[in-house]
Parts: C-alpha cells; sequence; structure tokens
C-alpha cells in the first residue's frame, strides 16, 4: 500500500515539472543548436504568451511553435548565432515580413516561421529557397510585364482600328454627301435647262400668237380696204348710170 502511494506522488511530481521542461526539449538538438528565437503570441484565449525555438541549421525554414497565420508571432528577438528571415505563412515563402540579425529584436509583427542564413553569407536572402523564390518573382513581374505590354498593344490596336472605322466612316460620309451635292447639283442645273427650255417655248408661242395676231389684223386691214374700193367702184358705177 505505501508503495503505491509512493508511486502516485512520484507520478504526480513528474506531471507538475514535465510540461515546463518539454517546449526546449523539443528543439534540444545537442551541440548543434544555432541559439533561441524568443517570441510573444496570442493564444486561442486571447492571452499574450512567450514562445522560442531553437533551430539547428540554417536554409532551413522552422515554424513558429503554437502560431498560425491567425495567430501569428507579435514581436521576435533573435537570439541565434545567423539571421533569421521572419514570415507570414508556415512555408517560409513570400515576402519576409522582417529580417533579424543576431540579438536583433521587432515589435508588431505578424511572423508564423522562420528561416535561418550564416550571418557572413553574401546573400541576404533564402539561400537557394531564396533565390528561386525571387527568380519567380522575376519571372512572375517579367510576366505580369509581357501580359500587360500584350494588353497596351492589343488596347492600341483597337483603338487604331477604331480610329481607322472612324476615319472610313468620315470618308463614306463625306462621299455620300459630295454625291448628294453633285446630284442635287445635277438636278438643280436640269431644273434651270428646263425652266429655260419652258420659257424659250413660251417665248417662242407667244411671238406665233403675235404673229399670228399681226397676220389677222394686216388681213382685216386688207379686207376692209377692198370693202371700201368695192363700195366705191360701186358707187362710180351708179353715178355714172344716173348721170
Amino acid at each position: 500500500m505505501r508503495l503505491r502511494t509512493t508511486a502516485a506522488m512520484l507520478v504526480s511530481a513528474l506531471a507538475l515539472v514535465l510540461p515546463t521542461a518539454g517546449p526546449s526539449l523539443a528543439d534540444d538538438h545537442g551541440d548543434r543548436v544555432l541559439g533561441t528565437l524568443n517570441y510573444r503570441f496570442v493564444n486561442d484565449n486571447d492571452i499574450e504568451e512567450n514562445g522560442q525555438i531553437r533551430p539547428a541549421d540554417t536554409n532551413t525554414c522552422y515554424v513558429l511553435a503554437r502560431t498560425s497565420q491567425d495567430k501569428p508571432a507579435v514581436a521576435v528577438q533573435n537570439n541565434t548565432k545567423s539571421r533569421a528571415h521572419l514570415f507570414g505563412n508556415p512555408n517560409c515563402s513570400g515576402e519576409e515580413v522582417a529580417t533579424l540579425r543576431p540579438d536583433g529584436q521587432v515589435n508588431q509583427v505578424r511572423a508564423v516561421s522562420a528561416y535561418f542564413t550564416p550571418v557572413n553569407a553574401e546573400d541576404d536572402g533564402r539561400g537557394d529557397q531564396g533565390r528561386d523564390d525571387e527568380a519567380r518573382d522575376d519571372q512572375s513581374r517579367d510576366d505580369q510585364a509581357r501580359d500587360d505590354e500584350a494588353r497596351d498593344d492589343e488596347a492600341r490596336d483597337d483603338q487604331g482600328r477604331g480610329d481607322q472605322g472612324r476615319d472610313d466612316q468620315a470618308r463614306d460620309d463625306e462621299a455620300r454627301d459630295d454625291q448628294s451635292r453633285d446630284d442635287q447639283s445635277r438636278d438643280d442645273q436640269a431644273r434651270d435647262d428646263q425652266g429655260r427650255d419652258d420659257q424659250a417655248r413660251d417665248d417662242e408661242a407667244r411671238d406665233d400668237q403675235a404673229r399670228d395676231d399681226q397676220g389677222r389684223g394686216d388681213q382685216a386691214r386688207d379686207d376692209q380696204a377692198r370693202d371700201e374700193d368695192e363700195e366705191e367702184d360701186l358707187l362710180d358705177v351708179v353715178f355714172r348710170a344716173i348721170g
């Protein structure tokens, strides 16, 4: 009975000790440890806690324990011998949110993972992964630039076709206007010619009428003269007969 009681007390004591020692043991890599990256984060109960990781190698991505993109680390202190590149996602991808040299510190940050590089490295980025990401970013920017240029060229082509279409339409409208003016001019000329022809015919008809009237007047005067001559001749005959 006493043995069971002693064993239960030992288990209880271990339960109290192990949780406090757990986090450091989880990142304990022996002599290969670069140091400690300390950080503060807000837990699921919205209470700020301290956390740490003890990275073993450079050029490796480490997730900050108990953080996520919804609950990132809000302050980080780099107590390692390497440069720490902080990212807002668990993959150490995309754009860095901060870069800390040894003993460097940053507040008001949103960090989920860290990538470590040697301090004496010429490249301040993430080694091959950083260069690959940079190459992809450059490629993406080049592709975007080409896409933008293609869209600009297409827009200019569409604008050119639109301008050409409007120019063609304007020329067609001008040609139709010119044709309409020519047709109108010919119609006006034809009406003028018809009017002159009608006027000439009217003048000629009036001249003919005048000549006819003149001829009838002359004929009437001639008839009257003959009648007067015949009357005079008749009177002469009568007077000679009487006398």
